[in-house]
């Protein structure tokens, strides 16, 4: 019995080591690379301290469906792209096909403060 339980034990261990270990890329990095997930979505994780995203600079390929979260990490704000007719006004996420080639601003939707006017960012459809 004390040895099933052992085996038992170690094997919970390695199952939520390994789980820890897995490494799945939803930040981007400040060029904006997001990791693509199965299925061709380029997932981008945005995070907002008060008065500034990051990262500010986004690139995505024309055509790439992309999946947007925003995580507030001091304050509470929001996040625009008009462009793509997103607006998140808290933590979530918003999906949207990157169809249109050229730069699109993103900004804080939520009005937070006195640098609220400096939130802002891009994307760039390459």
């Amino acid at each position: 019995m004390k040895k099933w339980m052992t085996l038992g034990l170690t094997l919970l261990l390695v199952f939520a080591l390994s789980a820890c270990g897995s490494k799945t890329n939803k930040n981007t990095t400040n060029t904006g690379a997001g990791g693509t997930a199965a299925g061709g979505t380029q997932n981008i994780t945005v995070t907002a301290t008060n008065f500034k995203f990051e990262p500010a600079e986004i690139k995505v390929k024309k055509g790439n469906k992309v999946k947007i979260t925003l995580v507030n990490k001091e304050g509470a704000h929001g996040l625009e792209i008009p462009d793509f007719k997103i607006n998140l006004q808290k933590n979530g996420s918003a999906d949207f096909t990157a169809d249109k080639a050229g730069t699109h601003e993103f900004h804080c939707s939520v009005m937070c403060g006195a640098g609220h006017d400096n939130m802002v960012g891009k994307i760039i459809v390459e």
